[in-house]
């Protein structure tokens, strides 16, 4: 490859690329057909991971390399400047390229960096990467697979009340942050939880997104939406994949909203919880928000927006749900269903010398509404001790967790009670 092929692949970073992937919350597995090189421009490296490239199909060796290095070995024993801040410009000839090895005037010869060096002819861009397949046998297929963190997903939920009801949407958002292209037929969705390095991939440039496509991008719903539903196709390996028919482009900086799953919502209730450690002493405060539900089919984790007859009314994550287990979401405090709690000790059990053995106590908890409506609560008492002995039941050893329900009529008053027997 010349100097002058070399510059113009490298001054093309929004090429569209031809490719199946594999799309993860988090990153992109591309799969290309393999061919002698490859040449990615800094715009499409920076969020490429160098530690996974491997080829498939056929053997192969990988090399990776600085893409200006064929500009800058044809320059070898051409005149160039070394430039240094605080010192004057310097003449000399580049010796050798792999490692800007300088000859200067005087004979010497002395290493330079990249940024030092000024040349008589306009040199291409830097950082870009050129990935070299020796030994490959283009007589047979193979195939170049390698992950970038310029593409990802994330599902996104919506679930609007009306009365007793509630419907659940489904949409997924695939997100392009780089100025690169991606064009596919074949298109995998997966979801659930892939181990990455943690913190920066060496040799990798960190960016934003603010930093690309003049930030987040633009929120893109195509008109053939109902041609491109995305179907689930099962579980592999704890994870969860999903096809996505008709292929996939995704251009600079674009974010892609496609009709995801449509489950059914069975068992929906709203009601207000409160959850509370024993200590002895008296609390106050509001309670939580809940909405639960049961959904038909198993759904990946994400954002879900929680509405009361199109009204926004909490915007939280929703957990990776499994299809017929209860999902229940915290929507945060009501202030309009406030509590008291009172505690009080009413008796105390010793021994002959005088050392307590048990500590009996009253709970009460009075709720005061000024909610339009009225509203069941739930209360969650949580405490550890050696024994534990509730309304006078059979003791308990170690933690020990209590439930209680009580409904709050709409502007109305309500409190519940119950012992316990502490033993030390």
């Amino acid at each position: 490859m010349n100097w002058k092929t070399l510059l113009l692949l490298t001054l093309l970073p929004s090429t569209s690329l031809a490719a199946d992937l594999r799309i993860y919350p988090t990153f992109t597995e591309v799969q290309q057909p393999a061919a002698p090189t490859f040449t990615f421009p800094l715009s499409q490296w920076r969020w490429i991971q160098p530690g996974s490239f491997t080829v498939t199909g056929a053997p192969a060796a990988l090399s990776l390399q600085p893409a200006d290095l064929d500009w800058l070995r044809a320059q070898q024993g051409q005149a160039v400047t070394w430039v240094r801040p605080g010192h004057a410009p310097v003449p000399a000839t580049l010796d050798r390229a792999e490692d800007l090895l300088l000859r200067l005037a005087t004979g010497e010869f002395v290493h330079a960096q990249r940024h030092e060096l000024a040349f008589p002819d306009r040199p291409p861009l830097q950082g870009g990467v050129t990935v070299t397949l020796n030994g490959l046998n283009t007589t047979t297929p193979a195939t170049l697979l390698y992950r970038t963190q310029a593409l990802a997903w994330q599902p996104r939920y919506a679930l609007n009340a009306q009365g007793t009801a509630a419907t659940l949407a489904a949409l997924a958002q695939i997100t392009n942050l780089s100025d690169q292209v991606f064009t596919a037929q074949k298109v995998d969705l997966y979801a659930g939880s892939v181990q990455q390095p943690s913190g920066p991939v060496p040799g990798q440039v960190q960016v934003t997104s603010a930093e690309v496509g003049g930030g987040g991008g633009q929120l893109t719903a195509a008109a053939d939406v109902t041609l491109n539903q995305i179907r689930g196709v099962g579980e592999v390996r704890g994870l969860q994949r999903y096809t996505l028919p008709g292929g996939l482009t995704a251009g600079r900086g674009e974010s892609l909203i496609r009709p995801f799953l449509t489950p059914k919502v069975s068992a929906f209730t709203r009601y207000a919880n409160v959850q509370s450690y024993f200590d002895g002493q008296n609390r106050s405060g509001a309670a939580s928000r809940r909405y639960k539900f049961t959904s038909s089919l198993s759904l990946p984790t994400g954002g879900i927006d929680v509405r009361e007859g199109g009204l926004l009314v909490g915007s939280v994550v929703l957990p990776a749900v499994q299809a017929g287990r209860p999902v229940d979401l915290d929507l945060g405090v009501d202030p309009e269903l406030r509590y008291v709690k009172t505690v009080k000790r009413t008796g105390v059990q010793k021994d002959e010398q005088g050392r307590v053995l048990s500590t009996s106590f009253g709970v009460t908890y009075a709720f005061v509404s000024t909610k339009s409506s009225g509203i069941k609560v739930n209360v969650r008492e949580q405490l550890y001790a050696r024994s534990v002995s509730v309304d006078g039941q059979t003791p308990q050893a170690g933690q020990v967790a209590l439930t209680r329900q009580v409904n709050v009529p709409a502007g109305g008053k309500a409190s519940l009670s119950f012992t316990l027997k502490v033993v030390n």
